[in-house]
């Protein structure tokens, strides 16, 4: 694996991590550990608290991402001038996590509203996805597997990754309003599983209403997942990839609907909450993968005369 490449896969699973404590931020209610913006409590050093040092490291790890964010479209452009895909969505990568650092801001400056904590999960995870694809696409340039990147093309169904493209739509739906549940104090509302206070149906409290709205998505996102394991394990001698996700993305969301019951049943403990989250994005992760590997049609670009590619292998 070339040096580009490392740097790609290093951010895609920092921004993992990056999701998982802000996960934790949530689940300790530290959202306003540092009440101001970048500062905290008018500093650049954290006070000496649970709650500020929790914030702090959310933020302090963002910043690590963005720097590495940064890195990988130089060295984009460095290696792989030659494939525009790459070049431009590792440059497009850059502002976006701009964007995702504004609404951070903005979830601070007006004290976590729901919505915009969900909508800063959610487009992290749109982050998440374009870091992938940038390694994705620097891995099947990458001369070794230049058979890989031929398959892709000569494939002889797409349907595997068009099921994917209507679970991570769907999956998007789940993780903001599961994220809307988490911050807005509905998720204690319902004290059973799979019922709600033993009824499958929710009272006329919203409170309940959001959080078996979230159920709700959430079982039948099944319904996307079978179709997905299913045509994607049919596929696995033709497509490279389709054995691996189908097997991932199965266990991936049986993993996800165990951890979900467990948090009810045992009051939504912080590591059970934050691997709810952290599962969910590798979910996002696998789905997004299935895509890339389906649907991205290289357009690569003779290199100039007398230049070769001066990546270092490793």
């Amino acid at each position: 694996m070339k040096l580009a490449q490392r740097l790609a896969l290093a951010t895609c699973i920092l921004t993992i991590v990056l999701i998982g404590i802000g996960a934790y931020v949530r689940a300790t209610g530290s959202g306003l550990g540092c009440p101001d913006w970048p500062t905290c409590h008018g500093g650049a050093i954290p006070p000496n608290s649970r709650h500020s040092l929790i914030e702090f490291s959310h933020r302090f790890t963002a910043s690590v991402v963005g720097v590495m964010v940064i890195v990988v479209a130089v060295a984009a452009w460095k290696f792989y001038r030659h494939v525009p895909f790459i070049v431009w969505t590792a440059a497009i990568v850059v502002p976006m996590v701009g964007v995702q650092a504004i609404l951070g801001a903005i979830t601070v400056k007006t004290e976590l509203p729901p919505e915009v904590v969900a909508t800063h999960l959610v487009f992290a995870m749109l982050v998440l996805s374009a870091e992938l694809a940038v390694f994705l696409s620097m891995y099947l340039h990458d001369p070794d597997n230049e058979g890989r990147l031929a398959s892709i093309t000569a494939a002889p169904s797409r349907l595997p990754g068009k099921v994917a493209v209507a679970g991570i739509a769907w999956l998007a739906a789940v993780m903001w309003v599961g994220a809307y549940v988490a911050e807005s104090g509905a998720s204690t509302a319902c004290s059973g599983w799979p019922t709600c206070n033993g009824s499958i149906l929710p009272a006329n409290d919203n409170h309940e209403i959001v959080h078996m709205l979230h159920r709700y998505l959430a079982g039948l996102f099944i319904f996307l997942i079978v179709p997905l394991v299913w045509v994607a394990w049919k596929r696995r001698r033709d497509i490279f990839w389709c054995g691996p996700v189908a097997i991932v993305i199965g266990v991936l969301y049986v993993a996800q609907v165990m951890v979900g019951a467990f948090n009810v049943w045992y009051t939504f403990p912080d590591w059970l909450s934050v691997s709810h989250t952290v599962i969910a994005a590798c979910v996002w992760f696998t789905l997004s993968a299935a895509i890339v590997l389906t649907f991205y049609a290289p357009a690569r670009e003779a290199e100039p005369h007398g230049i070769k590619q001066r990546e270092v292998t490793a």
